[in-house]
């Protein structure tokens, strides 16, 4: 039986959405996070709207770019056909504490066996936890990013990996840069491609590098008084748009862009197609966001309120987000890419303390800052995304 791919399963809309968080999110901090993940969010923001009503069920569905009907299949959705993605992995789960009496119409909304039980002792429930993002991310990440030492009545999580290898590989340069911004620094990869690969507009170079199994890492690379914020913008435009900028085989060697510089030399054949190397550094990157930091560009502001928020139809407690996080890892090597994203909801009871109780437990040249994004080629959709500070080692 054919599986549902995620091109189909997802509208281009609801596709479109899912960037739009990411960008929004990602441009409204005062700081682009190492590697981040806006898709490992987007299904929560589903989930826990279909369990809210009025207005902090309005400010979820307005952050998610989705309606009602729409946060009802997403994530169930999204599950299902990242099967047909051989170089991605998705999954969601619920769990709920012994207090908790969940709405029958939400637990059935949630995808087959995703719901899971909390004892509220955290000697049990952090290595089931932990074994969950673990086995979800191949290993990637090893901990559920919740504190469980604060009151936890409902988690809600998901957890994404990607892992590519590159159609053409790069080779290891031994050495750091030669000149730039980081000379003397980095492990530096170097690759050729027969192809057009990078495209330029007015603000930055956009490099494309091809994975296996549908998978494509962007590097983008602005100007050095461009924000990260407006670089991260421009490449998720290039992301979902191919005509973006032009083919920088274009440029004349007297009009070069933004990283792109060109050389000239003597063939035994004649050229026959775009010739590019790209010069890019290593790196492998890792956060661990708050993200109720971030709380009114992901639409959390009234969901995380302990007066306010309002989710009479997930559970017949009061409830609101009391946490969230997530934590992400990314590796850009010669070989090829791998990343992961776990993300926690974790939610507590309203209006009164619960009890709790003390445990104790033990060419283009990208030779500066850049952002880079992961994307689903087929769809467009991105995976993983974040702003590079400084190479690898």
């Amino acid at each position: 039986m054919d599986q549902t791919t995620l091109q189909d399963a997802l509208a281009a809309e609801e596709i479109k959405a899912a960037n739009e968080l990411t960008r929004r999110w990602l441009t409204s901090r005062a700081e682009i996070p190492a590697v981040a993940s806006g898709l490992g969010i987007w299904p929560l923001l589903a989930v826990l709207a279909t369990g809210a009503v009025e207005a902090t069920r309005e400010e979820l569905l307005e952050a998610a770019g989705i309606d009602i009907g729409q946060a009802a299949y997403v994530p169930a959705a999204l599950i299902d056909a990242a099967r047909s993605a051989p170089a991605l992995r998705f999954a969601l789960a619920a769990w709920a504490g012994p207090r908790i009496a969940l709405d029958p119409e939400w637990v059935a909304g949630m995808p087959v066996d995703a719901i899971g039980s909390l004892t509220g002792d955290p000697a049990v429930d952090k290595p089931a936890l932990d074994a969950w993002a673990s086995r979800n991310t191949d290993g990637l990440i090893e901990q559920m990013p919740i504190n469980l030492e604060e009151p936890i009545e409902l988690l809600i999580a998901s957890a994404l990996s990607v892992r590519t290898t590159w159609r053409t590989p790069f080779e290891e340069r031994y050495g750091p840069f030669a000149s730039g911004p980081w000379e003397g620094r980095g492990k530096v990869l170097t690759a050729a491609y027969k192809e057009e690969v990078v495209r330029v507009g007015p603000d930055a170079a956009v490099l494309t590098v091809q994975g296996d199994d549908d998978i494509d890492v962007l590097l983008a690379l602005g100007r050095e008084e461009t924000p990260a914020q407006e670089v991260m913008s421009t490449l998720i435009d290039a992301a979902a748009d191919p005509r973006w900028g032009r083919p920088a085989s274009d440029l004349t060697a007297g009009a070069p862009s933004i990283g792109v510089t060109f050389r000239e030399y003597q063939g035994p054949d004649p050229q026959t197609t775009p010739e590019t190397t790209a010069t890019v550094p290593a790196f492998a990157l890792d956060s661990d966001l708050n993200l109720l930091d971030d709380a009114a560009a992901l639409g959390l502001e009234l969901a995380s309120d302990d007066e306010l928020a309002q989710f009479d139809r997930l559970a017949a407690q009061r409830l609101y987000v009391s946490q969230a996080r997530q934590t992400a890892t990314a590796v850009f090597s010669a070989t090829g890419f791998e990343a992961a994203a776990v993300t926690a909801f974790g939610m507590a009871y309203t209006g009164f303390p619960a009890q709790t109780h003390p445990h104790r437990t033990a060419v283009v040249t990208f030779d500066r800052s850049f952002a880079y994004l992961a994307r689903h080629r087929p769809s467009g959709l991105i995976l993983i995304a974040g702003w590079v500070t400084e190479p690898g080692d």
